[in-house]
């Protein structure tokens, strides 16, 4: 009798051993997949992300973007790097306003309408900048490039607010806007009375004009080698 239960425990106590070593070895092949697994994982990461593309602004884009040229850069910016910054913002917001005005202008002419996005992806020779600008103010520019090519009798009230609207952006950026944008984008139209009835979207709007104070300059910050805009993009 002693004997049998000498051998009961004997073979509960092989059964815990063969247990033990199963959980063990179960334990171990969790574990290593789950290295192998994360060092993929990582290898992964590090392959997709790559170098990231130098857009001119230190990879700032949108919205963040603005705030930076209007001076609410977090840190702060110094003054040389803050007017350097905004000398090679100001193509960008100069091809931003435009491309606006003359969405407007050709949705005119197609006869449609649509709401315009605060985000605007513009083309430069270094790379493509997502450029923002505050909502009200992109509302403004489409609407004064539709109204101009829809009713063109009412030209120089459009002007006129085009301007007021340019001139807020330029100032929220602390950057002088020189040529008046509709002397920019409308034709001698603007300044016989409004342009007639009979004036077609074409002839009022014509391509956006560059600001004769910077004649020969694509990009001011083109000049110290920082930053070019693509002039055969809009």
């Amino acid at each position: 009798m002693d004997n049998l239960f000498i051998y009961l425990i004997i073979l509960v106590i092989l059964a815990i051993v063969v247990v033990l070593i199963y959980l063990v070895d179960r334990v171990n092949a969790i574990e290593g997949r789950g290295t192998v697994g994360g060092l993929v994982s990582q290898a992964a990461a590090i392959l997709t992300s790559g170098p990231s593309l130098d857009n001119g602004f230190n990879g700032l884009s949108g919205k963040n973007l603005w705030d930076t040229a209007c001076g609410k850069a977090e840190p702060p910016l110094g003054t040389p790097e803050l007017e350097s910054f905004r000398k090679r913002y100001e193509p960008i917001l100069n091809k931003h306003i435009l491309g606006l005005i003359e969405d407007g202008g050709l949705d005119a002419a197609g006869g449609t309408s649509r709401s315009p996005q605060a985000t605007r992806s513009i083309s430069t020779l270094r790379a493509n900048v997502e450029s923002w600008l505050p909502p009200q103010h992109v509302k403004a520019l489409y609407k004064a490039g539709y109204e101009a090519a829809s009713n063109p009798a009412d030209l120089t009230r459009i002007a006129q607010g085009l301007d007021e609207t340019c001139t807020t952006l330029y100032a929220r950026c602390d950057i002088d806007i020189g040529q008046p944008y509709s002397q920019r984008v409308f034709n001698d139209a603007s300044s016989n009375n409004g342009g007639d009835k009979g004036d077609s979207a074409a002839t009022l709007l014509e391509g956006p004009r560059a600001d004769p104070a910077q004649k020969g300059v694509d990009d001011p910050g083109a000049e110290s080698g920082d930053f070019e805009v693509d002039p055969g993009n809009r």
